[in-house]
């Protein structure tokens, strides 16, 4: 059903980075998310970056339904279905947070609730946003932190951590997971696909018959192993399957 709900405030945090925040009575869990609907455009889903009292979104603007959400004011209406999906288990003992990209929207909410150390990663320092005090920072240019990818940053100190939480492109939770071979810790990867209907019906975002939206968008690393399509294909708007660049990072 959808629902609407009178913004509070929409805050600037990045460059073409925005928060939305709102009031509703629902109840999440950290790692679902909303399918949020434009009038006159597209559903298009989003995680929520907090779930603890204030309900928020955050993104980037990269096309026309985020670039409406953007120009909202306080005290317009935000729209949306959910919450849906499966959320990021408890951690059990030291936690590690691996964001890239605006994977760091998600794992927001988990980072509110339960401590540990955050990895970021980004092209360049002008793709970074809401960077806090301790956390540590690759960029592929070198413009902040360490130059090179935060696949490169994380893993030499991966095995410092009991529960990983990972959230980022394809290309880049690929790369993390052919570097755990014999990690024994628990490992969860929040996957990003493209989503129509957001209930498990329009099969556009599947992965070797895992629905990211119904049966994820959480997955333990063991499960995300057994799908050999994760990292090397998608399938477009129209449902044709593509493939995937590789990634070095």
């Amino acid at each position: 059903m959808m629902k609407n709900e009178r913004i509070l405030e929409v805050r600037k945090v990045g460059e073409d980075v925005f928060t939305i925040f709102f009031d509703s009575d629902f109840k999440a869990k950290p790692g679902q998310f909303l399918m949020i609907w434009v009038p006159g455009g597209r559903e298009v889903p989003m995680s929520l970056s907090s779930v603890s009292g204030t309900f928020s979104i955050t993104f980037r603007v990269f096309g026309e339904t985020t670039r409406s959400l953007a120009s909202l004011k306080k005290g317009d209406r935000i729209f949306f279905r959910g919450p849906y999906g499966n959320s990021y288990p408890e951690p059990e003992g030291r936690a590690a947070y691996v964001a890239g990209g605006t994977g760091l929207a998600s794992l927001l909410s988990m980072m509110d609730l339960y401590e540990g150390d955050t990895f970021v990663g980004a092209r360049t320092k002008k793709e970074l946003f809401l960077i806090r005090e301790g956390f540590r920072v690759a960029t592929d240019d070198g413009s902040q932190g360490r130059k090179g990818s935060v696949v490169d940053l994380f893993t030499e100190e991966m095995e410092n951590y009991n529960s990983i939480y990972v959230c980022g492109p394809e290309q880049m939770e690929k790369a993390l997971m052919d570097r755990m071979i014999n990690f024994k810790g628990k490992v969860y990867f929040s996957l990003e696909r493209l989503m129509k209907c957001g209930i498990g019906i329009c099969d556009s975002c599947t992965i070797n018959g895992f629905r990211v939206c119904r049966d994820g968008p959480v997955i333990e690393l063991r499960e995300l192993k057994k799908l050999d399509e994760f990292g090397v294909a998608r399938r477009s708007e129209s449902g044709k399957i593509q493939f995937l660049i590789p990634a070095d990072r």
